[in-house]
């Protein structure tokens, strides 16, 4: 799956990779604060933002989407950070693609197993009436209660 992707620079490429229920544009404005110095390319992890969102959903998959869509993009050697779930996948990214990694960057969590801790958040979105909701402000305030 080739993934949503934004440009920010010129330079060596550094891809960025966001943390659960994020997208590309949580980094938008730190990519235009160093487009000076790279070629910031935030992507957006399938099931996110403005990639596709389909019911498989695992870090090999995710690692088989980026190097798909950094063949697709013709980057071939670059630095990678990924926030949280972005980290996770950013390493099992670059355990596959030692070659490709030239840096990795990992913000916010540990290549440890971790115990599963969002799953109140998962069954409150199960639960949402779209025939009621039709914005943000709405699923938010959906989730507040």
């Amino acid at each position: 799956m080739i993934l949503s992707y934004n440009f920010f620079g010129q330079g060596a490429p550094l891809i960025i990779l966001h943390g659960l229920f994020g997208s590309s544009d949580n980094w938008q404005s730190f990519a235009k604060s160093i487009a000076d110095q790279y070629q910031v390319i935030t992507i957006d992890i399938r099931n996110h933002g403005n990639s596709s969102h389909v019911d498989d959903f695992d870090f090999d998959l995710i690692h088989h989407d980026l190097i798909e869509t950094l063949n697709h993009l013709g980057i071939d050697r670059y630095d990678m950070m990924g926030h949280s779930m972005g980290g996770k996948a950013a390493m099992v990214h670059a355990l596959h693609c030692r070659d490709q990694v030239k840096k990795l960057i990992i913000i916010d969590i540990a290549p440890k197993a971790y115990p599963p801790h969002h799953e109140i958040y998962f069954n409150v979105m199960r639960s949402m009436d779209f025939d009621l909701i039709s914005n943000r402000m709405q699923a938010d305030a959906w989730m507040q209660k």
